[in-house]
């Protein structure tokens, strides 16, 4: 499959009968990230998509301390940046 600039872009999270989406589907980022991805989307999904992450974000904040619970035998994870 060859891409082209001509054809129409489809939203990610589309369902196959097209109900779900809602406005213009467009590429976008995540804020929350350092990544330039971006990955095309309605409106209404990427709505959707930003408060999902800012939950992310809110219960995983960016920080040198673990948060309490973190257990890194659990899947041998380290919370520090020391490898």
């Amino acid at each position: 499959m060859s891409w082209s600039s001509t054809e129409p872009l489809e939203c990610l999270d589309e369902h196959p009968d097209n109900s779900g989406c809602e406005g213009e589907v467009a590429y976008h980022t995540n804020p929350y990230s350092m990544s330039l991805k971006a990955w095309p989307r309605c409106v209404k999904h990427y709505d959707e998509y930003l408060t999902r992450m800012e939950g992310i974000n809110q219960r995983y904040p960016d920080s040198p301390i673990p948060p309490p619970g973190f257990d890194p035998s659990y899947a041998g994870e380290r919370w520090d940046d020391d490898y």
